[in-house]
């Protein structure tokens, strides 16, 4: 069986936790924990690392957003893993709250960590599952909102989102690629 690849982006450190940028780890937090799987530091990358049973990782990158992609590079590269096994989740504000999209392959929307991701590998033809964070509600830079914690109201449909995305993911797993399409386009509410 190949292995497969599941990287949540987003940053390190407990400043950064609960904000709208981390929407990858908390998906990846979520799924390692479901399985009972403890997250170790990688032996090849700047990463934490959660192997599942059936040849599945879970990869949070530690480099910061930024530079995600040179972690998911030398992951990939060890493990031989191609780019069909290959998935990133991130925040999106062009999306609004709730809102997910998979996609086979896309640009990065101006997405750092996307962009890192397409210069290290070469490609934009991996999959990659979007978690809307919206945007600010008034003129302010987009870095400042993503770095922003999610508000106390909306932790509620996060929490759905998180959840739905976790599941479009093993869906992928499991059942494959059309399985997981309808999961990970859709609208969730608290």
């Amino acid at each position: 069986m190949e292995t497969c690849l599941v990287a949540g982006l987003g940053n390190e450190g407990s400043a950064y936790r609960g904000t709208r940028h981390n929407f990858g780890f908390e998906v990846v937090d979520r799924m390692a924990a479901g399985q009972g799987i403890s997250w170790k530091k990688s032996c090849q990358a700047e990463a934490w690392e959660a192997r599942l049973p059936g040849n599945r990782i879970l990869l949070k990158p530690t480099t910061m957003m930024n530079a995600s992609g040179e972690a998911i590079r030398v992951v990939m590269d060890w493990w031989k893993i191609p780019l069909k096994n290959f998935m990133v989740i991130v925040d999106d504000i062009d999306l609004p709250l709730g809102r997910l999209r998979l996609r086979a392959e896309g640009s990065s929307g101006g997405h750092r960590g996307l962009e890192s991701i397409e210069a290290h590998l070469g490609v934009r033809g991996f999959a990659r599952l979007r978690g809307g964070v919206g945007r600010p509600a008034v003129e302010r830079e987009a870095a400042d909102h993503v770095l922003e914690k999610f508000a106390p109201e909306e932790r509620p449909v996060v929490a759905r989102m998180v959840a739905a995305a976790a599941e479009a993911v093993e869906t992928w797993w499991r059942d494959g690629w059309e399985a997981a399409l309808p999961l990970g386009n859709r609208k969730v509410e608290a």
